[in-house]
């Protein structure tokens, strides 16, 4: 089927409104049994007792809101609400928080009448539906039907998948990555502009768009006849807009470090050093931290973080040579990053900042057989079980 047709775009589009409709009700059925339980306790708990906030955002901890809503404010998903209601105070370090999630929730959350919690999950849950729409029709462009509709399966039954449809960044910024690269794949450069400056503006990871996008503006030029030594020089249109693609992800990472600087007088670098310090490590010394923490204090989610983190950098690098080259310069540099890292303890979130890296997922579902397949959903969706309970629950998963 040519992916350019309508019917590409409707059936895209049915496949990721069937898994979220599948996928929300599961999670929320599970989510309404652990309420029925009496264990989980207020939202952002956390939060409240412990940052010291002057300022607390709405709450969803009453009547029905509690367990429908409150109970995915969790961890990040406070600050996002916090954001969307107060914006950006000189006070706090809520600056370390990319702008784009927060400035949407406030939008959606004052169309529910001040309901930011609400808000926050409804801007999760249309960029799910997005970010699968475009991954779906992605990979179809790229391989098969087949290997498209497995791999928005296997990314939504990934054990921290649940992050997809709580109110963080995960959903937006998959799908303001993938639409910027499937633009610039098809060379649709105005609708990879427009998605790499959003996922510039959504997480620091954004800015890494410049490479996939560079790589596809040179191959661009390259099938265009144009060389650099070339004479004479190729229309402007065809050198200009593949450029302002490529530089539109940098645009958005400058201009709210900007904008945050005069705002609260602070950066996302500044306050890098509240969330875990700003120091990077070689990868083979984050390993050997996260293997002794892991050890030390018997912390199975640490041996989890570091396992996922093995094993995308393992799939990766074998894959090589089954993806495009876009793929992989998407994937490595977010590798590396989460890879350098030694936190409050090591690879803190590992296994959520990784959920993104749908090269993998790609790569996974191009291993022949069912068995395989089947064994690694079976696996991924017990583990997400067990991850969405603690997450509910109130522990720090990521």
């Amino acid at each position: 089927m040519d992916e350019d047709a309508p019917d590409g775009l409707r059936d895209a589009f049915r496949d990721a409104i069937g898994l979220f409709v599948s996928l929300r009700v599961v999670f929320g059925l599970f989510a309404l049994y652990l309420w029925f339980t009496n264990t989980l306790p207020a939202p952002c708990h956390f939060e409240v007792a412990r940052d010291g906030w002057s300022t607390i955002p709405p709450l969803a901890d009453n009547g029905a809101a509690f367990p429908l809503v409150g109970v995915w404010q969790r961890w990040d998903a406070c600050w996002y609400t916090k954001i969307a209601t107060f914006g950006y105070e000189a006070r706090e370090n809520s600056v370390n928080f990319w702008p784009l999630f927060p400035l949407l929730t406030g939008l959606v959350g004052r169309l529910f009448l001040g309901a930011m919690a609400l808000g926050g999950l409804v801007v999760a849950s249309m960029a799910y539906v997005v970010a699968m729409t475009g991954l779906r029709r992605l990979v179809a462009f790229d391989f098969d039907d087949r290997t498209a509709l497995t791999t928005i399966v296997a990314i939504s039954i990934f054990p921290t998948a649940f992050f997809f449809f709580a109110p963080f960044t995960e959903s937006l910024f998959l799908a303001t990555a993938v639409w910027a690269i499937l633009g610039a794949r098809r060379r649709w450069w105005a609708l990879a502009a427009i998605a790499g400056l959003l996922a510039g503006l959504t997480r620091i990871q954004g800015v890494f768009l410049v490479l996939p996008l560079g790589w596809e503006a040179l191959m661009a030029w390259r099938e265009a006849g144009w060389r650099f030594r070339d004479r004479p020089i190729p229309p402007a249109g065809s050198i200009l807009r593949p450029t302002v693609a490529t530089l539109a992800p940098a645009l958005g990472f400058v201009v709210f470090l900007a904008f945050s600087s005069i705002v609260a007088g602070k950066t996302p670098l500044d306050t890098q050093e509240a969330w875990g310090g700003t120091n990077f490590h070689p990868p083979w010394e984050v390993v050997e931290a996260s293997w002794n923490w892991a050890v030390t204090h018997h912390d199975a989610l640490q041996a989890f973080n570091l396992i996922t983190l093995i094993l995308f950098a393992l799939v990766t690098l074998v894959g090589i040579r089954r993806v495009p080259v876009a793929y992989t310069l998407y994937a490595i540099p977010q590798i590396i990053l989460v890879g350098t890292r030694i936190q409050p303890t090591p690879l803190t979130s590992t296994a959520r900042y990784l959920l993104v890296v749908f090269p993998v997922f790609v790569i996974l579902a191009l291993v022949p057989g069912r068995w395989p397949r089947f064994a690694w959903g079976l696996g991924s969706a017990m583990l997400l079980a067990v991850l969405l309970s603690m997450f509910l629950h109130g522990e720090y998963v990521a």
